[in-house]
C-alpha cells in the first residue's frame, strides 16, 4: 500500500489557529482548531504549542512524517528580519513538514479569496490592512499597525467617527443625526451628558465601539447624512488603498480580483462596496470586487500546494473545493 502524501496549511492568528490537512491530489482530509497561534498574542512557545495542537488534529492519526509540505500563515509574519528569524526556527522546531514556506497571515486571506494566483486585497475588520500579489509572484502589503502607519479604516475607525459627529449634533458644531440616539441605545444612557461621562470614567465600557459599527451602515441604509458620510469615507479609503497596490503590482490593464474581506465589508447595503468599485473601475477596468471564497486557512493550504509546484486548477482546484468544510466557506457578490 502507498504511502500518503499531505500538505498542511496552517492560519495561526490572535486569537484562533486553524489547520487543514490535504493529500496533494487537493482533497482536504482533516480541520484542526486550536487556541491562539501569534507570537506577538501570547508569546513563541505557547504559539508553537497551539500550532502544534491543531496540525495533529488535522492529520487524523496519520504521521508528521507524512507531511510533504507545509504553509505556516502567522500574524507577526512582518516586515522586520529578526521575526522571520524566530519564525523559521520555531516552525523547524515543531517538526511537522519535510519543508515549509511562512506567509503573513493577510496573504493567505488574499489567496483564498482569489480565483487566480494574484490580485489585491482590503481588509476591513476591527482595524485595517491591505495586500497584493503580483503575476509575477511579487507581494506587497501595508504596514497594518494603525493611523500614524498610514492605515485607517475598520470597525473601530467607523464607530469612533460615529461617536464623533454624534457629539457634535449634540453640543451644536455639527447637524442633527440618528447617530446620537444610536449612541445612547448602544451604551444604554439617558442623555448625551450620561454618555460622556461613561466613556470618560469607565475605559471598559469602551470595548463596546466595535459592536456600534454595525448600526451605522444601518443608519446609512435608512438616510441618515452623517452614517452615510462615513461609510463612503471609509469606502473611499478602501478603494484608494486598493489601487494604490494595483500600481504598485502593475496590474491596471489585467483581469484579477480585488478582494474585499472582513466583517466591516457585510455591513447592512452596497454603500460602502458601490463606493470601492466606482474608485477602481477608472484605474482597473477589467477588475471585479468580489468577497472572498473561502476563510484564510483554505489559503494557507493553497499557498502550500502551489509551494510543492502544484496549480491549483484541473482536478486539484476541483477537489479542493469539493472537499472545503462548509463553515470554511465564504458568500460571495
Amino acid at each position: 500500500m502507498a504511502q500518503m502524501r499531505y500538505v498542511i496549511g496552517v492560519d495561526g492568528g490572535a486569537s484562533k489557529t486553524f489547520c487543514l490537512a490535504a493529500t496533494i491530489d487537493g482533497t482536504i482530509t482533516g480541520f484542526g482548531k486550536a487556541g491562539a497561534g501569534s507570537f506577538e498574542t501570547i508569546g513563541i512557545d505557547r504559539a508553537k504549542e497551539s500550532i502544534l495542537a491543531a496540525v495533529e488534529e488535522s492529520l487524523n492519526g496519520a504521521s508528521t512524517d507524512d507531511v510533504e509540505f507545509g504553509c505556516f500563515a502567522l500574524a507577526g509574519a512582518d516586515f522586520y528580519p529578526e521575526d522571520w528569524e524566530m519564525l523559521t526556527k520555531a516552525m523547524s522546531e515543531l517538526g511537522v513538514a519535510r519543508q515549509f514556506i511562512i506567509k503573513n497571515d493577510s496573504i493567505a486571506g488574499l489567496r483564498g479569496g482569489i480565483t487566480k494566483p494574484y490580485g489585491v486585497c482590503i481588509a476591513m475588520g476591527s482595524g485595517f490592512n491591505g495586500v497584493g500579489i503580483g503575476k509575477d509572484g511579487q507581494e506587497v502589503r501595508f504596514f497594518g499597525e494603525g493611523y500614524i502607519f498610514g492605515d485607517i479604516g475598520g470597525g473601530g475607525s467607523i464607530a469612533r467617527d460615529a461617536l464623533f459627529h454624534a457629539m457634535r449634533a449634540y453640543d451644536g458644531r455639527g447637524k442633527p443625526t440618528a447617530l446620537m440616539q444610536i449612541a445612547l441605545d448602544h451604551w444604554e444612557a439617558e442623555d448625551m451628558e450620561r454618555l460622556a461621562r461613561i466613556l470618560y470614567y469607565n475605559r471598559e465600557s469602551w470595548k463596546k465601539i466595535y459592536s456600534l459599527c454595525p448600526k451605522v451602515f444601518e443608519a446609512a441604509c435608512a438616510g441618515d447624512e452623517a452614517a452615510s458620510g462615513i461609510i463612503r469615507k471609509y469606502g473611499e479609503e478602501a478603494g484608494i488603498s486598493a489601487n494604490a497596490l494595483i500600481r504598485r503590482l502593475g496590474l491596471e490593464n489585467d483581469e484579477f480580483e480585488v478582494v474585499l474581506a472582513g466583517s466591516v465589508f457585510k455591513g447592512q447595503g452596497t454603500l460602502m462596496i458601490d463606493t470601492v468599485k466606482e474608485l477602481v473601475r477608472p484605474v482597473a477596468p477589467n477588475a471585479k470586487v468580489i468577497t472572498p471564497r473561502y476563510e484564510p486557512v483554505v489559503g494557507a493550504l493553497m499557498l502550500a500546494l502551489e509551494g510543492m509546484g502544484i496549480a491549483i486548477e484541473g482536478e486539484v482546484g476541483r477537489n479542493l473545493d469539493a472537499s472545503v468544510p462548509k463553515e470554511l466557506r465564504r458568500t460571495g457578490f
